[in-house]
């Protein structure tokens, strides 16, 4: 199978070979794809240094103060810089715990395509449409089910077939890395833009970042990033139902996949539901970028808050007119952009009153924020804003 990031060779090989080795480990060693990916993002923020001519910060010089360094000039997107914090810290996660997932490694080989997509466009050739992520196939031909019913010559035969393919497996990745090292010492630069004039950078960089179409898996892997920066424990893949998880005293948990006895979707799961300790306080829903949120959560969000199952009854504190979560989010990851008011944002309503209308917030409330919101009496600050006499 060709390499998603084949696309990127002609003109930046040094990103091309660098995605194309992650692909590799992918099966293989998920901690090393990891890494390869956060060396994607880093080289790519590199090289948009070099091509704008942006100077690298004069202390601590670092990957993170580099991607702030663009930010300033307006060269990243909210949606670009979600991505590439996500690859930074998957890979400082992958370096230093040995964090290795399977299926968040092919999750951020997606969203690392995409990345090299959006560069494409903006870095290399602006009219370029690409051709659609495919998840890399195993390379590995031997079956385990082969060993079955074998005679001993024929299991030496498999095994000697499998060391095989191990072996040309791990000659073609060392070739790859040695020659990601050479185009290094090159110093490899892009070709020149040939097209008529191309839209200023700046603007074709957030046209080209307004086009991502991220999946629902990327969205949540950078809701999961989005809740850990404000308090709360969120890991889609671990901390699910599914897993046994479920509130516990002195935790802030962020659980994914919470069912309810709601009928507006086929499997009536909550994307996450939100517990300070034991608390329901809140429920998410994360949907693609293309989706209009505020009618998620007039639709999807009230559903699940009024469906809590009857066996969850001891985490529900209160009811508010039928609604067993007080708050409710909606969300497509993307930070919010005022000419995309419905399609960004985290959208957010307080069900303790029908008055409460979806608005929109500038990030996710913490734990401690909640509380407050909590022990906030709504109905009452109303009722004593309507008593107050008439200013003239």
């Amino acid at each position: 199978m060709k390499s998603n990031y084949a696309f990127l060779g002609n003109r930046f090989p040094e990103l091309a070979m660098m995605g194309s080795l992650a692909e590799d480990y992918l099966y293989t060693d998920g901690n090393s794809c990891i890494i390869k990916l956060g060396l994607f993002g880093e080289t790519l923020v590199n090289l948009m240094m070099e091509f704008d001519a942006v100077t690298p910060p004069e202390v601590e010089n670092t990957h993170a103060n580099r991607i702030k360094a663009l930010k300033r000039e307006g060269l990243i997107a909210p949606d670009i810089d979600d991505m590439l914090y996500a690859l930074r810290k998957a890979r400082n996660r992958a370096v230093h715990e040995g964090y290795g997932i399977v299926e968040d490694a092919a999750i951020l080989l997606e969203m690392a395509y995409k990345l090299g997509v959006w560069f494409m466009q903006v870095y290399g050739d602006w009219a370029y449409q690409p051709a659609g992520f495919m998840l890399p196939k195993q390379k590995s031909t031997v079956d385990a089910s082969l060993y079955l019913k074998k005679t001993k010559a024929q299991l030496s035969a498999l095994k000697k077939q499998q060391a095989q393919e191990q072996a040309a497996l791990q000659k073609e990745l060392a070739e790859k890395e040695a020659l990601i090292a050479a185009l290094k010492q090159k110093a490899v630069r892009a070709v020149p833009v040939t097209p008529a004039t191309p839209p200023p950078r700046i603007t074709q960089a957030r046209t080209a970042a307004e086009h991502l179409n991220l999946t629902e898996a990327e969205t949540r892997y950078l809701i999961d990033n989005q809740l850990k920066k404000v308090g709360w424990e969120a890991d889609t893949v671990k901390l699910c139902y599914a897993n046994g998880v479920r509130p516990q005293p002195g935790r802030n948990l962020a659980i994914a996949e919470w069912p309810t006895d709601s009928t507006v979707s086929q499997k009536g799961y909550a994307d996450y539901a939100l517990f300070v300790g034991t608390k329901l306080v809140g429920i998410i829903e994360a949907k693609r970028a293309a989706i209009d949120i505020p009618a998620v959560i007039d639709y999807q969000c009230k559903s699940y808050a009024q469906t809590v199952k009857e066996g969850d009854a001891a985490y529900v504190i209160n009811n508010w007119a039928g609604y067993k979560a007080p708050f409710l989010f909606a969300t497509n990851g993307r930070k919010y952009l005022k000419q995309m008011e419905t399609k960004s944002g985290i959208w957010f309503r307080d069900a303790r009153s029908e008055a409460n209308i979806p608005r929109a917030l500038q990030g996710w409330m913490s734990p401690a924020g909640i509380i407050e919101l909590l022990a906030t009496d709504i109905i009452a600050a109303n009722n004593a804003l309507a008593a107050m006499p008439p200013i003239f």
